[in-house]
């Protein structure tokens, strides 16, 4: 009777040890999913863009879980263990989610300066027209006068490309043309109150 008692013993341990094995070997199909579907996530939220260090990071861990996966796969069955390749996709999974939020939220602050920056590229073009309209004239001042009203063309088709770039919210894109606006139309000023300074007056209005 002992004996059967104690060899149903060893058979329950048996089964426990490999059935613990299997669990060790079964390799992370669902956790691979999971993680590459969170950093699919994060890049719709637009973490490419606006929290790049943060999915680099994932994206990094997901690489090194791959890698881990392909070890344990050339491994021999018995000895196989997806732990720490489970870890990692673990890992993966939550920095991604934390990349997302971060890229929601400086998705956000961006639109908000890109607001910001168009209203200020506006304001600035409409000070720089009305600055080179007081702009002095006279004899050699024609071709200077030129280059001036070609810079507030060329500020005035940035603006007007605002628009489109906006719609598909590519706030940093919108905050680089406004901010080219704003320097165009700062030259123009600068020039023109140099000009004033220079000649001591300006075109009557």
């Amino acid at each position: 009777m002992g004996t059967v008692i104690q060899s149903f013993k060893t058979g329950a341990l048996v089964l426990l040890f490999g059935t613990m094995l299997m669990a060790c070997a079964e390799k992370p199909i669902q956790g691979s999913d999971a993680a590459l579907q969170a950093l699919q996530a994060a890049k719709q939220a637009g973490a490419t863009e606006y929290a790049p260090e943060a999915l680099r990071v994932a994206e990094d861990e997901y690489q090194k879980a791959q890698e881990e996966i392909g070890v344990q796969d050339n491994t021999f069955m018995l000895t196989r263990n997806y732990d720490a390749a489970n870890a990692l996709l673990t890992k993966v999974a939550g920095d991604a989610e934390k990349a997302k939020i971060a890229a929601i939220a400086n998705k956000q602050q961006a639109k908000s300066e890109a607001e910001g920056s168009v209203v200020l590229a506006k304001t600035s073009l409409e000070e720089a027209k009305n600055q080179l309209a007081q702009a002095p004239t006279g004899k050699g001042t024609q071709a200077d006068l030129q280059a001036l009203r070609g810079d507030l063309q060329a500020a005035e088709a940035t603006l007007g490309e605002i628009d489109a770039i906006m719609a598909k919210e590519d706030f940093l894109g919108v905050k680089a043309k406004a901010e080219s606006v704003q320097t165009l139309a700062t030259r123009v000023n600068e020039q023109v109150a140099q000009a004033i300074l220079k000649t001591g007056k300006h075109k009557k209005a």
